[in-house]
C-alpha cells in the first residue's frame, strides 16, 4: 500500500485525514487485520470491535466506522493518536520482527522527516531526560517500558504489539554533552511511514514528560 495515501496532516486538516482513514478500514477484513496487528475481533450483527493495545491502554475501535476510542468509551485519544492507530491498523503486516535496530534516518524516507523527528522526539528525549537519564527508568515503568542493555541508561516500549521503540541516554561528562537516540526494529518501515514514526517517536516522549 502506498503510504502516500495516510499522510498526517496539517492541523486543520486532520478530521478529513481522519475520515480518510475510515473509509479505507471499510474496505479491509477485520479479521485479517486482527490477526496481523496482534489485536481481538469481536463481531456483532452491525459489525464489530477491535480492540488494540496502545501505549500501555487498550483502544477500542469500531467496524465498520471505525471510531476509536481508550476501552471502556468515556474517553478517546488525541485526533492524531486516532488517525496514527488507524495507519497502523491498514499498513500492518502479517510479518515477524527483525530484530534488528536502526535509527530514524535508516527508515524508508527517514532523511525527508529527520528535522520533524528531531523537533518532535529526540530533542524534547536529551532535554528532558539527558542530565538526570534515572528518570527515564521511573517514568518509562509507568509507561510499561522495559529495561534494555544500550547505552548508560535505555529502556523498551511497545506503542503497538508490531513496534518496539528503544530509548537509549548516555550520560555527559567534562568533554561531552549527554547524548540520546531513539532506535526502531527494522520492519517499522512495513508498518508505518516516516512522517508517522516521527509523531509516533514525540508521543511516547511526551508522554514520558508527563509522567516524570
Amino acid at each position: 500500500m502506498d503510504f502516500k495515501e495516510f499522510p498526517l496532516p496539517r492541523i486543520d486538516d486532520y478530521q478529513a485525514a481522519l475520515n480518510i482513514a475510515q473509509e479505507a478500514l471499510r474496505e479491509k477484513n477485520p479479521g485479517k487485520i486482527c490477526r496481523n496487528a496482534d489485536a481481538r475481533w469481536n463481531s456483532s450483527e452491525k459489525g464489530g470491535k477491535m480492540t488494540l493495545p496502545f501505549l500501555n491502554r487498550e483502544v477500542e475501535i469500531t467496524y465498520p466506522r471505525g471510531e476509536v476510542v481508550y476501552e471502556g468509551g468515556e474517553e478517546s485519544p488525541s485526533l492524531q493518536e486516532q488517525i496514527l492507530i488507524l495507519h497502523y491498523l491498514l499498513q500492518v503486516r502479517d510479518t515477524f520482527l527483525m530484530g534488528k535496530l536502526i535509527t530514524f534516518r535508516e527508515i524508508p524516507s527517514g532523511e525527508f522527516y529527520y528535522e520533524a523527528f528531531l523537533k518532535r522526539a529526540q530533542i524534547p528525549l536529551l532535554n528532558s531526560f539527558g542530565q538526570k537519564p534515572e528518570r527515564l527508568l521511573v517514568a518509562g515503568q509507568k509507561l510499561g517500558g522495559k529495561k534494555a542493555n544500550l547505552g548508560d541508561v535505555s529502556m523498551t516500549f511497545r506503542p503497538f504489539p508490531k513496534i518496539p521503540l528503544t530509548l537509549v541516554l548516555w550520560r555527559g561528562d567534562e568533554e561531552f554533552p549527554p547524548n540520546g537516540s531513539i532506535l526502531f526494529d527494522s520492519t517499522i518501515g512495513l508498518f508505518l511511514s516516516g512522517e508517522d514514526i516521527a509523531f509516533l517517536s514525540g508521543t511516547v516522549v511526551y508522554k514520558l514528560l508527563a509522567l516524570t
